[in-house]
């Protein structure tokens, strides 16, 4: 034993490595072997739903994958491969993975997609962006559910809408675990927003739909530049708003916005999403149906509901170094989009303290806050010459220019875990 005590003194730093490595051999292949236990179980769940029996007179539930086989450092196919495509073949799905080859052609392919149950995206925020607006332009609404597998960069519908952790670690557990939700067929009708530009002369482009929101600001460009850093791993977020926390330049907006209503007399006409839902007809209890309703919630008549200030227009200046526009399915607990500004000037230690909250993915600390059911936003930042400015819609970059954001209740149907995932 003295020995070896010795041998481990003498050549100390040897065994410092060879101690690390052994932990970290020894945590790889626990960590190696709860996901097989975990794709295990949940393999012989998705094997029930596929051996349920299907009527002759009914064709198997047809499912359209769309893959962004870039995302996540062109990781996002394989890990599909691995963790999700097998429960949903064992489930009975007919799958038809589409993927796509350039950016923006998500929403093409989305556009295009018919006689599908429900439609799957297999990617990150951006492709999930797409992929709704692809959808939204075509047919005014998102005709059947979606689902969402978090095999990107950035996840942060994902991580909201299933109780995931942070935005940019999603463990192979938790993709399973999304797959197994689409299998279990639960679902639950969110809202997105319609973001437009406003411009008075020319066609105004095509208007872009999100499901988490939009950033502007000093945050947004800080962490836009994470993959500069790619060789900090998990860290990398934490560097790059600590490496560019010198330019803390506020911005400004002029905000017009009409008040957040859950619904009244005064929107029922213009609200579809406030009007009863259609009762089953008599043929529906002879059809067998796959997909797990909610409980019934009893019905409110909005036509006698009273709200003052429903369509009232109010303005407000903010200013701060960053602006965020937050759906409800990502801000939580709230009636409408919600507007918030960060601080104004704040010091070095509270830009840190800030922006390494904005990388864990909990909310931003707001200076000014408001919800809105509608609101444009005019940018008054001066820029200089040659100068662009960019916001991020669900994580995908556009030019700063005056927008129009409308609130779209109860839009998009989407599935949910039975339990949120910790």
């Amino acid at each position: 034993m003295a020995k070896f005590v010795r041998t481990i003194r003498n050549n100390w730093k040897k065994s410092t490595f060879g101690a690390v490595a052994v932990i970290y051999g020894i945590n790889y292949g626990h960590e190696k072997y709860k996901v097989q236990q975990l794709m295990r179980k949940y393999c012989e769940e998705a094997v029930q739903y596929g051996d349920i029996p299907v009527p002759p007179t009914l064709k198997p539930r047809h499912v359209t994958v769309i893959l962004n086989p870039a995302a996540n450092r062109k990781k996002a196919k394989a890990n599909f491969e691995k963790y999700c495509a097998p429960l949903l073949h064992l489930a009975g799905y007919t799958v038809n993975v589409v993927l796509t080859e350039s950016e923006g052609q998500a929403r093409t392919l989305a556009a295009d997609v018919k006689d599908s149950d429900m439609i799957v995206v297999a990617g990150g925020d951006g492709t999930l962006s797409e992929t709704v607006t692809g959808l939204m332009r075509a047919h005014g609404r998102v005709k059947c559910p979606v689902g969402v597998l978090p095999l990107g960069r950035t996840n942060s519908v994902a991580c909201a809408l299933l109780g995931l952790g942070r935005e940019g670690t999603v463990s192979p557990g938790e993709m399973a675990a999304a797959a197994m939700a689409v299998v279990r067929g639960q679902t639950k009708t969110i809202d997105s927003i319609k973001v437009d530009v406003v411009q008075e002369e020319g066609t105004p482009p095509k208007p872009v739909y999100g499901l988490s929101g939009i950033r502007w600001g000093v945050y947004r460009d800080a962490l836009s530049k994470q993959d500069r850093y790619w060789y900090l791993g998990p860290l990398r977020g934490y560097a790059s708003v600590l490496f560019n926390s010198l330019h803390k330049e506020p911005i400004a907006a002029h905000v017009v916005f009409t008040h957040a209503c859950d619904g009244c007399s005064r929107c029922y006409e213009s609200r579809t999403d406030l009007h009863p839902t259609q009762q089953h007809r008599w043929y529906h209890y002879l059809v067998p149906s796959f997909t797990k309703k909610p409980p019934e919630v009893p019905q409110v008549n909005y036509q006698y509901v009273v709200n003052t200030k429903c369509g009232e227009v109010s303005e407000l200046d903010l200013t701060g170094v960053d602006i965020n526009i937050s759906c409800p399915a990502v801000s939580r607990d709230s009636r409408g989009v919600r507007v918030s500004s960060g601080p104004l000037n704040p010091s070095w230690s509270e830009y840190v303290e800030e922006g390494w909250r904005r990388v864990r993915g909990e909310l931003p600390t707001a200076q000014e806050q408001l919800e809105a059911q509608q609101l444009e936003i005019v940018p008054v930042t001066q820029l200089q010459e040659n100068e662009e400015k960019w916001f991020s819609i669900d994580n995908e970059e556009y030019e700063v220019r005056h927008i129009r954001v409308t609130l779209m209740p109860k839009s998009v149907q989407v599935f949910l875990p039975q339990q949120p995932q910790t």
